[in-house]
């Protein structure tokens, strides 16, 4: 059965709730952004992959958390990156690990997309998590 727009409008509205102390419209739902994403993979070997992409041409910059273990090995890092659309030039930061480095990470342009690249450091099985957020270009 399909649903009119009506029943759609009073299911958006039930979700919404607005706090008249902060002056903010709140929600315990989890909300899309095009300019959010998040994922994750397990690897079991050393070989670089890509482990995300965008088009390049609808956005200019990135920033990444990143998180990754491998038993009791934990690696946490930021990751920003800029490009000009033939180069991209990329930094990690605020790096946190509980023994040596789980990856490395690079970037490239490739077509039309821009490949943020992981190279897991084992070829023991390692998470690797990710939230990414992007800049309109």
């Amino acid at each position: 059965m399909a649903k009119s727009n009506a029943f759609k409008l009073a299911e958006l509205i039930r979700v919404f709730q607005y706090n008249t102390v902060s002056d903010e419209i709140e929600t315990e739902k989890k909300t899309k952004d095009k300019n959010k994403k998040s994922g994750d993979t397990t690897k079991t070997a050393t070989t670089e992959f890509n482990l995300d992409t965008f088009a390049h041409a609808s956005f200019r910059a990135a920033r990444y958390i990143v998180a990754m273990s491998e038993g009791s090995d934990f690696h946490s890092t930021e990751i920003m990156l800029i490009h000009d659309g033939s180069s991209v030039t990329l930094t990690s930061y605020g790096t946190l690990k509980s023994s040596s480095a789980l990856a490395t990470f690079d970037a490239d342009i490739s077509g039309g997309n821009l490949q943020l690249k992981c190279t897991p450091a084992s070829s023991s099985s390692t998470t690797i998590k990710f939230d990414r957020i992007v800049i309109d270009a």
